[in-house]
């Protein structure tokens, strides 16, 4: 019986002791990483003969960045500056009466590569088309089109996908908004002589979304392709023939749109780009 007891009483002893060593032990660690961040020890690492033997003050030692093979193997992670003119095809739906045709544009983004980019484009239709109707010679009706330009001024954020990126090959996708804006004027729309001016200019907000490949040809030379979707609030649709014939309105005055998503018309871009970084 004493034996256990005597037994009992050593075990009671060491946990005590256990529990009121604890907080000591860990203040003790937390002084000592303290005093090597703030001290002026030297370290030695390396071999003398690999040319690795200088010493290192263990106080100036610092956490070395991260890196993400999945998303830095293609080019350094740091801020750039992007520059990229293009050319596109524009495809109008019917509703805005704009002929398909080829865009030029640029681009201007702030990226950081393998995470985000910010996005600002100009792009513009300079020989642009609209299908107008009107009287002709026979007293029928007649289609021709009306000639001047159409062009939009977007911000978009992309993001970058790493399980859709490849060596030199980069995966983006984003969204945005922006603004659509038409110029449209033409004389003797009709035939030489026949006296029929047209014109229509307006302007629609629009969203947008977006997917792009970007292949790194050098560091600094970039060339991409892309399919972007743009969704417009054009409710001057809504008039059916929104245009003006000798400074005459040519809507029939009835609602051709049901509400606001009947208002809505879209143009689709296929974009090819080169790009220089800074």
């Amino acid at each position: 019986m004493s034996f256990e007891r005597r037994g009992l009483g050593a075990l009671v002893a060491g946990l005590l002791a256990l529990f009121v060593q604890t907080p000591a032990v860990a203040g003790e660690l937390e002084r000592r990483f303290a005093e090597v961040s703030n001290s002026s020890t030297t370290l030695q690492v390396g071999n003398a003969d690999l040319g690795l033997s200088e010493p290192i003050e263990l106080g100036d030692l610092q956490q070395v960045e991260d890196f993400h093979p999945e998303t830095d193997r293609w080019t350094e992670r740091t801020n750039r500056i992007r520059i990229s003119p293009w050319v596109a095809g524009w495809f109008f739906s019917n509703e805005l009466r704009i002929h398909h045709d080829i865009a030029i544009g640029m681009r201007l983004s702030w990226e950081v590569p393998g995470f985000i980019g910010i996005r600002i484009d100009s792009g513009v239709v300079p020989w642009s088309r609209m299908e107008v109707k009107g009287p002709n010679t026979s007293g029928g009706t007649s289609s021709r089109w009306m000639d001047g330009y159409v062009h939009s001024h977007t911000l978009s954020i992309g993001i970058f996908n790493p399980e859709l990126s490849v060596d030199g090959l980069a995966f983006w996708a984003g969204f945005g908004g922006g603004l659509w804006l038409y110029d449209y004027s033409e004389s003797d729309i009709f035939g030489q002589d026949s006296n029929i001016d047209g014109d229509f200019s307006d302007t629609n907000v629009s969203g947008n979304i977006f997917l792009e490949l970007d292949y790194k040809i050098t560091d600094i030379f970039h060339v991409g392709v892309g399919a972007r979707l743009h969704v417009l609030l054009a409710d001057h649709t809504n008039d059916g023939r929104f245009y003006e014939l000798n400074d005459t309105d040519q809507s029939s005055g009835f609602d051709r749109n049901d509400g606001i998503v009947d208002d809505l018309a879209t143009v689709t871009e296929f974009t090819f780009s080169f790009s220089i970084l800074f």
